[in-house]
């Protein structure tokens, strides 16, 4: 029996490898900072979040910011400069992001009850562990993490995939 969850839990871990090394786009609601960052990575190799921004950008891959406090959250957060700076989009507009959402290339990171839609078009989706539970019911991965620490543990686990450096 123990084998067997062990063969379960190896194909999920490779195929989230696989399509965080495929991913171009990484969609993160600004919702997901209201919450206190919930909890420590303790790996100090993680990149912190400008850090992440700069590696998105030379791996070739974006982040888009999307929410309805989208504006409010770039010129508030502490690397909100960088997010254009490096690339990467930050909008409130509801049908772009769903276009997005529907490519195999995307991973959506979600908080909120509004981000069901996105969920459901068939993206890798993380929710962080403050989400409603209908949106982790209907999300591929709940994260133990809260605010920053939820998208730097998303963003260094694609990086890593990246990179070959997944553990």
């Amino acid at each position: 029996m123990r084998k067997r969850r062990t063969d379960v839990l190896t194909k999920i871990r490779t195929d989230m490898e696989g399509r965080f090394r495929e991913a171009t786009c990484l969609l993160v609601n600004v919702a997901v900072f209201d919450s206190t960052s919930n909890g420590d990575l303790r790996v100090p190799e993680n990149l912190s979040p400008p850090e992440l921004l700069r590696e998105f950008r030379s791996l070739g891959a974006e982040i888009v910011f999307y929410g309805s406090d989208a504006g409010d959250f770039a010129s508030t957060s502490g690397f909100g400069g960088l997010i254009e700076e490096n690339g990467h989009r930050i909008t409130d507009d509801r049908a772009y992001v769903l276009g997005r959402a529907g490519k195999k290339d995307c991973v959506l990171l979600g908080s909120e009850l509004a981000d069901i839609d996105f969920f459901l078009s068939g993206v890798f989706s993380v929710a962080a562990s403050s989400a409603p539970l209908d949106l982790k019911r209907v999300s591929s991965y709940v994260s133990n993490f809260d605010g920053e620490a939820v998208f730097t543990e998303l963003g260094n686990l694609i990086v890593n995939s990246k990179e070959g450096d997944w553990e």
